[in-house]
């Protein structure tokens, strides 16, 4: 008896093994792109269990009007550089808190030079649909060989220095017309650059608070989302971000404004304009190190030039203009979102067509 033991022993411990056997394990069923484990029950979207997320529906939209290339050269200038300077961790001219003029592509503290963020050129010309703006930089990032950066325009309609429009563009960029690339804020409430238009001040504007064009969102003027796009582009051998633009947002076909462009490391914050209402001389810091405040600090790796005319002839005093001799002069204006130089009387079809969205996407 004792003998036969081990021979019952191993005859239980194989049908032990044939029945588990017989059992299948938990298998992974995969539905869209969430895994779920199951007891050999297939899942499907019908029963899924509620704990499980459920993905958003991407927003299909079907494009008509793309942008080409500009047929009409409208306007075209140069920006202080530091191509040839930037070993020595400071910029020579350009930079002025107090006048809301930036000439800082370094990093903070450290001033490491950062050349895609750095402003060249910048120009634009225009097609019978769109205008085109250009903006060329002085190389790539150095670690991605791309351009990194965020890069932006603002639209000054009736040159008193309350910029209504701003584009805004976010990496990454090819080369093709891309419309997912950029966004576009309006100043619904005309508060840009509070009571002293040109200088600092503690009126405690919201910058441009609206949202009127950001695809990532579903955010576009009524019947058109096609309103603004992006691309990777070159202006002579320098790396260039292009930014189209339609021309209807102007009432009237009336094509006068003042234009200026801007870059920055991080993605533009559109609540933050203009920035020397933000930052005191002391949070931001100095690019020249004559400055006791250098170096740079909490307003660091941002470029943005004077702002130019585009189809009349300026007077020499616009707030934040370019530099005309005996110029410009501090400005001041109570903000009003009423009257004829209000935002939305200056962009009356433009507001029409996005009244819908004014409140419901707010910049927050």
């Amino acid at each position: 008896m004792k003998r036969s033991l081990p021979l019952m022993l191993l005859i239980v411990t194989i049908l032990l093994q044939a029945c588990s056997a017989s059992t299948p394990p938990p298998e992974i069923v995969v539905t869209g792109s969430t895994a779920i484990a199951s007891e050999a029950v297939m899942i499907t979207p019908e029963t899924v269990p509620s704990a499980v997320p459920t993905l958003p529906q991407a927003i299909q939209i079907e494009h008509v009007a793309i942008p080409t290339e500009g047929t009409t050269d409208r306007a075209t200038a140069h920006d202080n550089e530091n191509s040839l300077s930037f070993e020595t961790k400071k910029v020579k001219t350009g930079d002025f808190l107090r006048k809301n003029r930036f000439e800082r592509p370094f990093t903070a503290v450290d001033m490491v030079y950062l050349p895609d963020v750095d402003i060249a050129d910048f120009s634009i010309t225009s097609d019978d649909t769109f205008f085109y703006i250009k903006i060329s930089l002085i190389g790539l990032d150095p670690e991605t060989q791309s351009l990194t950066g965020s890069y932006g325009v603002e639209i000054d309609r009736n040159a008193d220095g309350r910029a209504e429009i701003l584009l805004a563009t976010r990496p990454p960029y090819n080369t093709d017309f891309n419309a997912d690339s950029v966004a576009v804020y309006f100043d619904v409430n005309s508060d840009m650059g509070g009571s002293s238009i040109n200088r600092p001040d503690d009126y405690d504007s919201d910058g441009f608070e609206t949202i009127i064009y950001d695809l990532s969102k579903g955010v576009y003027p009524e019947g058109d989302p096609d309103l603004a796009w992006a691309r990777l582009s070159t202006y002579g051998n320098l790396p260039a971000i292009e930014i189209a633009f339609k021309k209807w947002m102007f009432d009237g076909g009336k094509e006068t404004f003042m234009w200026s462009v801007v870059s920055s490391d991080a993605v533009l914050d559109p609540g933050l304009f203009y920035f020397h209402d933000h930052f005191t001389a002391e949070e931001a810091g100095a690019a020249n190190t004559d400055d006791p405040t250098y170096p740079l600090k909490d307003l660091a790796g941002i470029d943005n030039t004077c702002r130019v005319p585009l189809g009349f002839q300026v007077i020499g005093n616009e707030p934040l203009g370019c530099y005309v001799k005996g110029g410009e002069v501090e400005e001041f204006d109570e903000p009003s979102a009423e009257g004829a130089e209000s935002t939305c009387s200056q962009f009356s079809e433009l507001c029409k067509r996005t009244e819908n969205s004014s409140v419901l996407f707010s910049v927050q």
